[in-house]
Order: C-alpha cells, then structure tokens, then sequence
C-alpha cells in the first residue's frame, strides 16, 4: 500500500533530517488529494456519488444531481477518523494510534417551485480531506548517529547541544537507541454553493463553487539516548537528546465542479464531472528545537530561532463519470471512474528551487484511474439500507508497483427515507 511507502519516507526524513520548511512534490500532492466522500451513503457505498447524486452530498460530487430534489433538506454529519499504523526498524516493531473528530457536513438544499423540471440551490460546509495521522518506530542503531546527518552537522545545533567538540566533531557515532514519532493534523474544508436545473427532460446541468480553507500540522520528535550505558567517558558522558520539528500551514483557495446527469426514473442515472484546478496560497510557520541531557546532570537547550513562509501551489484537474442502476425496488448498483493528471501539480513561484520541484513532479508523478464502486439494498419491510463499497486508489507515483495501490472497503446501515 502507499501509506507503507510514507511511514518509511517519515522515517528517512527523520534520520536524515531533511529541512522541514522545504517544499516538495509531496507537499503539492497532499493538498491535492481528497478522502472519502461527504455524506454517509456515498461513503458506505466505495465513495460513489457521481451516478447517484440525488441528496445534499451532490453539492460536493456531482452538482447536476441536486435538480432531483423535489423538498426541502437540511443535513449535518460527524466523522471520526481512526488512523493506525504499524512500523518495523531496524528489527524492531512499533504500533502508533491518530484519530480525530470532525464536522462532516452541514448544510441545506432549497428547490424553487417550479411548472415542469426542476431548479435547486444548496449551500453547506463539506469536509473533504483529513490531515492525521501517525508514525512511530523505536530501535536500536549500532553503526550511526542523526549528529552525524550532513543537514545536522551544517547547522549549530549540534555544537550548542555539547553533541560536537570545538572542531564539530560529533561526540556519536552510533550505539544509540533511536526513537522517533510523526504526528499529522488539520485537514481542508469546503464552503460551497451550488445549484442544478433541468435543461431537457431527464437532463440537469450544475455547478458547484467551492471556497476552500484548511491547515496543516506537522509534529515530530526525535531521540537517541545512551540506552546500554556506552558513553560513560567525558566529555562522551551522553545520556539522551531530543530534536523537536513543528510546522503550522494555513491554506486558502478556490475551486469549481461542472455536473451533468441524464436519468431514467427508477431505471438508471449516468453523470459526468469535471473539477477545475485549485491554487492555493499557503503560509507555513516553523521552528526546530533541541535538548541535551549527560550523566553529570548537565543540560542545554538550542533553537533554530523559527521562520516562515509562503508560496503557491496548482492542484491537477479531475474528470469523473459515473453511473447507478436500480434492475428492481430493492437494489441499486453504482460506479464511479475519476481521472487525474498528477504531472500538472505544481508550485506556481518564481523560486529556481520549486522551479526544479515542478521539473521533478513531471518525472515522477502519473495519472491514474481512481475506481469506486458499492451497492445498497433496501429492506423496505422494516426500513432499513444496507450499503456496502469498495474503492481502488493507485498510487501517483511513477515507479510504485501496485503493492502500493491502496483498497478501500466499505459499509454502513442508513433508514429509509
């Protein structure tokens, strides 16, 4: 799965200790990806929505369904999302837990009376992607030291944390137990108005403006200490160090779906979507810390002093179709097929840095087919939905095999409305 292929990437990041307030490709591509789906259906059913559409949650898949509404609907949802993770280092396994709770949902949808067909609005709030998660991994390294990273040894950190003699020296060089921990936060959030009609019968055209705002958290923390007891001599009488490395994101933008959808009540809906790119202006505050501890009871602190930043990044545009059946009372089948270009991520700056960054996205990125697929069937004796989805998400790496493809199940119970 692709997740396995980030912890480890955590995991490099940590010991080699990449600047924290650089940018690359995965910055872009974690702004541009959205999770599971708003609205409690389409989640159950795989995330389909485009062949459906016919609830409040067409606002945020496909906004050519909202015409199908007929009442008026106001709609709100909580989420919680509970992240695990499992990390094996240099023989050693370590499992992490990250949840949140979140607003889903909220909103409402107004039709406008009208002779024949139908005209809708609706306007709501939209979770559309969450941020959390966790690495953690602990293990015991023979043979070096992160003081020893070239990243580390070119700052003063080091010096200021006794973990150098006055010629930079590093006083490890490994026989250290090293533990480290990420944790992710925030998420992005759609303010969205949107509304259908029908052009034809059975045909609706809609359109969905999306403002979007979100944040960004990046917490890490690392340690070595002297776990055998190795470094007794001074001025190597080291007990343990931690280096701390935090980054806050604010982010702002704007988006806009186009929705088509042609039904054949109580038969079949066939959709189409195209969203357009979204730029977003992001600004990033960071700082990195560090502690020393020794044997003797010394103790020294250091601080990179903090910054910020900001810059600009273009997410790629999506094509979706979709299509819903219903071959009796009791059953309705969907799918859902999304495209996307991952080489038109990119950051949109003059810096020669994220020039050369937008060079490398080209090379290493791809499109894929995002397919989704679920099916609901009614007790309708007793009121009751059972819904059940699967969803397939290739990775957009280029070089990734499919062991990195992620498979998404899912299930849920709704009542009869």
């Amino acid at each position: 799965m692709k997740t396995s292929r980030i912890y480890w990437l955590v995991i490099l990041s940590i010991i080699g200790l990449q600047a924290v307030y650089a940018q690359f490709a995965e910055d872009v591509l974690r702004f541009s990806q959205f999770g599971s789906a708003v609205g409690a259906r389409s989640q159950a059913m795989g995330n389909t929505i485009v062949g459906i559409a016919d609830d409040y949650s067409a606002l945020f898949g496909n906004p050519a369904g909202l015409s199908q509404q007929k009442s008026f609907e106001f709609s709100v949802g909580l989420s919680r999302l509970g992240y695990e993770n499992d990390v094996t280092y240099l023989g050693s396994k370590t499992t992490d837990n990250n949840s949140a709770i979140n607003l889903n949902n909220l909103g409402i949808v107004y039709p406008i009376a009208t002779t024949r067909g139908g005209l809708t609005f609706a306007f709501g709030f939209g979770r559309v992607a969450n941020f959390t998660s966790v690495a953690s991994f602990d293990g015991f390294n023979p043979t070096s030291s992160l003081v020893e990273s070239e990243d580390l040894a070119n700052s003063d950190i080091p010096y200021y944390l006794h973990l150098t003699d006055t010629l930079w020296n590093p006083i490890l060089s490994g026989n250290v137990q090293q533990t480290g921990r990420v944790l992710e936060g925030g998420g992005l959030n759609h303010w969205s108005f949107g509304g259908a009609i029908d052009v034809e019968q059975n045909l609706s055209l809609g359109i969905t403006l999306n403002f979007v705002s979100g944040s960004y958290s990046y917490d890490r923390e690392f340690t070595e200490s002297d776990a055998r007891n190795l470094y007794m001599v001074f001025p190597e009488n080291f007990a343990n160090w931690t280096y701390t490395s935090t980054i806050e994101s604010d982010l702002s933008g704007f988006n806009a779906i186009f929705g088509l959808m042609y039904r054949k009540p109580e038969k079949f809906r066939v959709g189409a979507t195209v969203r357009i790119p979204t730029t977003y202006d992001i600004s990033e505050t960071f700082v990195d810390d560090g502690v020393s501890n020794f044997d003797d009871g010394f103790t020294a602190f250091a601080s990179s002093g903090g910054g910020d930043t900001k810059y600009k990044i273009t997410t790629p545009l999506v094509l979706s179709g979709g299509i819903s059946v219903q071959p009796s009372d009791w059953l309705l089948l969907a799918g859902d097929a999304e495209y996307t270009d991952w080489t038109e991520m990119e950051f949109d700056s003059n810096n020669s840095d994220l020039i050369q960054e937008n060079r490398n996205i080209k090379k290493i990125m791809r499109d894929t087919w995002n397919l989704r697929g679920g099916a609901e069937v009614s007790l309708w004796r007793i009121g009751l939905m059972l819904r059940a989805g699967i969803e397939w998400k290739p990775s957009p790496w280029k070089d990734d095999p499919s062991d990195y493809d992620q498979m998404v199940y899912t299930a849920g119970i709704g009542c009869a409305g």
